[in-house]
């Protein structure tokens, strides 16, 4: 498995670099100190999984996220030592597999890899509770019409799907528990994100959870070793 760590601070790169190479399965961590030259280094050598700082100089974390998470489609996992909830929306919206905490990241990463890698996410405890937490504001009568008209061209295979993507379940795991094919399961995925318009997973689920009630069951993020 080859990684790539985007971090600006050189003493923080350097101690997680080394401690990536470490684990098992990995057998290239490539470094940059910003998104640009992240995505140099991605077009020219190729990459499994990124981890990604969000503040970062020039293109910034966020913008960087989105082009990897839209335009390359590779699991992104965000490391951060912000905590406003406002970043974890954010950080979502972008299009992210996963968040970390700085401060508990070298403990939790070998997990949150594995989780990436396996095809589901990872968000610590803080994100996820922000995460349910956290507020959808009510559509506007336009904004819900709109919505619902996508929604409406699915059929109700694809709306399973489509819940269980928003419940925060890889393809593997929707396979098993809807009882069908992978393959299947990413064809479905595939047009339902050319039905409703969208480029990634995540904002497929945003679409479908922001036309649920509220006070509805939250999104389930499942992981190894949390419960």
């Amino acid at each position: 498995m080859r990684l790539l760590l985007i971090e600006d601070d050189d003493a923080y790169r350097l101690a997680m670099a080394s401690h990536l190479r470490q684990l098992a399965g990995v057998r290239e961590v490539l470094v940059a100190g910003d998104g640009e030259q992240g995505l140099e280094l991605m077009a020219a050598v190729g990459t499994d999984l990124v981890l990604l700082d969000l503040v970062l100089p020039g293109l910034g974390g966020l913008e960087t996220c989105r082009r990897i998470s839209a335009g390359i489609g590779l699991p992104v996992l965000i490391l951060t030592s912000q905590e406003d909830p406002h970043w974890v929306q954010q950080i979502w919206q972008a299009g992210a597999r996963g968040y970390l905490h700085k401060g508990q990241a070298f403990e939790q990463v070998e997990l949150a890899i594995t989780s990436l890698r396996a095809g589901a996410s990872w968000w610590d405890h803080k994100a996820t509770t922000i995460l349910q937490a956290g507020s959808r504001p009510p559509l506007t009568a336009k904004e819900a019409g709109s919505a619902a008209t996508l929604l409406d061209t699915l059929t109700s295979r694809e709306r399973e799907v489509l819940a269980q993507l928003a419940a925060g379940l890889g393809n593997r795991a929707i396979a098993q528990r809807l009882g069908i094919g992978e393959g299947t399961v990413r064809s479905h995925v595939h047009l339902v994100l050319q039905k409703l318009r969208v480029s990634n997973r995540t904002q497929a689920a945003l679409l479908w959870l922001s036309t649920q009630p509220q006070g509805s069951d939250p999104p389930v993020r499942e992981w190894p070793g949390q419960g």
